[in-house]
This record gives C-alpha cells, structure tokens and sequence, in this order.
C-alpha cells in the first residue's frame, strides 16, 4: 500500500513565478554602458545585443523580448524583477551575474558563463 501523504493524485504542478512590470519605454538607439541603470525599459526583437559590454549594469523592471546577445559581457550584471522571453546568444558571459526574481522563457543560449 502507498500512501500519498493526504493528497490524491500525487505531485502538485510546479508554480511558475509572476514577474509583475510596469509600463515600459522601448530602449532607444545605441548600446550597453558598463555599469549602467536600466529602468522599466523592454529590449525588443529588434535590439542587438551582440558584443556590448555591460559589466556591472543593473537591469530592474526590464523585459528583453528575443534580442540578441552573442558575445555580450554581462559579468556581474544584476538582473531584478525582469523578464527575458526568447533572447537568443553565443558565447554570452553572465559570469558572477545576478538574477533575483527574473523569468526566463524559450532561451537559446550556447556556450554561456554563468557561475
């Protein structure tokens, strides 16, 4: 006989989070700064990423909606209350990044440092 601790029909589906952002502005023209702050921004398909350098940047209520990041140098970058749905990277180093209550969705990423 198995029991199921009071539950019937066994393992409870995992609950995805609830990233919660405000009105965005699209981010405009150019690229990453290292150290930079960006706020409420959405980073489109139409962004490319590939070999920008934000070390140290901070995102916080951003949403980066498949844009490219190949080759970006995202070491010690801070992710907070974000969204990244379908972003797509080669060789994109995350190493000593941090994530705090960020959403990942349909990612293609090869080759990345995240430690």
């Amino acid at each position: 006989m198995v029991r199921s601790g009071g539950r019937s029909g066994g393992v409870k589906a995992a609950r995805r989070p609830e990233v919660r952002l405000p009105p965005l502005v699209d981010f405009g023209e150019g690229g990453l700064e290292p150290d930079g702050d960006y706020d409420g921004l959405r980073f489109g398909a139409s962004v490319d990423l590939a070999d920008a350098s934000g070390r140290g940047a901070r995102f916080m209520d951003c949403a980066l909606e498949g844009c490219a990041l190949d080759r970006a140098e995202l070491v010690r970058a801070r992710f907070i209350d974000s969204v990244l749905t379908g972003v797509r990277g080669v060789g994109t180093e995350l190493a000593e990044a941090s994530l705090r209550d960020v959403e990942v969705v349909d990612a293609r990423l090869g080759g990345v440092q995240l430690h």
